[in-house]
């Protein structure tokens, strides 16, 4: 408690700021780095166990999906398909992530999805371009 005797004197609303400030200087980093997946997250999709995520960069669509419960080996599944065109899959017993599932598709649609446990989910077409 006494690291942050400081932070009192400013007020509840200012420690809080100070902190939150801290935390996202703290996290910083590429998004690589964070996900196994170059680029920026353009869609989430959280389910009970884990979430599955999408990544974008220079034509490239990317899927990881992460458990809630890491260190836990449990069946995973990251798995992406453009339309008209490929589809890959990453399956196994993990105990943090499935993926990096990554394809090129530029100009075209895709759909993504992934699993942790018993409890999967995917997506519809999207994100076309």
């Amino acid at each position: 408690m006494k690291k942050f005797k400081g932070l009192r004197k400013l007020g509840v609303g200012a420690a809080v700021t100070a902190l939150a400030g801290s935390t996202l200087i703290a996290g910083a980093g590429t998004a690589q780095a964070a996900s196994g997946c170059p680029g920026t997250r353009i869609e989430r999709m959280s389910i009970d166990t884990g979430w599955i995520d999408l990544y974008y960069s220079n034509g490239t669509n990317c899927v990881i999906t992460t458990s809630r419960t890491p260190g836990v080996k449990l069946k995973m599944v990251a798995w992406l398909e453009v339309l008209g065109g490929t589809r890959k899959t990453d399956s196994g017993y993990y105990s943090y992530y499935a993926g990096p599932v990554s394809l090129y598709a530029a100009g075209a649609c895709v759909r993504f999805g992934g699993q942790v446990g018993v409890v999967g989910t995917d997506s519809d077409w999207g994100h076309c371009g």
